[in-house]
């Protein structure tokens, strides 16, 4: 957290159901210099609000009140405002277990924090949400940052996308030809 970065003019979205956690959220973000954040407590509300303000980041709960926040990211990935859709999300869960963290990944955050949550670590996951430079995918059954962002580019022989398949055919007709013509020479 030794890096300087003005949060002046950012807003915030926090929701999150528990009124403690909240208090401490925005005890952070204040320490951080991000004073114009507001609170609310279900999902529903969070949809109101956005749709309402311009808000630069929301920082929510995995399970909320009214509904699991990976049906508000999902909302929010698939809104016609591109103001709403490409907002970095950062989600905050007690529960950081592989199948829970996937899943909000699979409904398109940019980052998992795990509770209970040190300034230090929320600052980080912001400072990245905000900077990282992850395409953004469109797809049927997926809608937010690319998801192959941790381990770089895929191993040879591992890609899963059909434009991955085709790049490797590509790349092994190229050898291929390559390798019958210094055979002929």
């Amino acid at each position: 957290m030794d890096e300087k970065f003005n949060f002046n003019n950012i807003t915030a979205l926090v929701v999150d159901g528990d009124r403690y956690s909240t208090g401490i959220v925005s005890q952070i973000l204040r320490g951080f210099g991000l004073n114009r954040h507001f609170i609310t407590q279900k999902g529903a509300d969070a949809e109101k609000m956005l749709g309402a303000e311009k808000f630069d980041l929301l920082i929510t709960e995995c399970v909320l009140p009214d509904m699991n926040a990976g049906e508000l990211v999902r909302w929010i990935r698939r809104h016609v405002s591109q103001r709403i859709r490409y907002i970095p999300v950062v989600m905050l869960t007690g529960y950081a277990h592989v199948s829970n963290v996937m899943a909000a990944r699979d409904s398109g955050v940019n980052s998992v924090v795990r509770k209970p949550v040190a300034p230090t670590t929320l600052f980080d996951h912001i400072i990245w949400s905000a900077r990282m430079e992850r395409p953004f995918i469109e797809a049927d059954g997926y809608v937010g940052p690319c998801r192959r962002f941790k381990y770089g580019e895929p191993a040879p022989g591992l890609n899963r996308r059909s434009t991955d398949h085709a790049a490797d055919e590509e790349a092994a007709t190229d050898a291929e030809i390559q390798k019958s013509e210094e055979t002929v020479s």
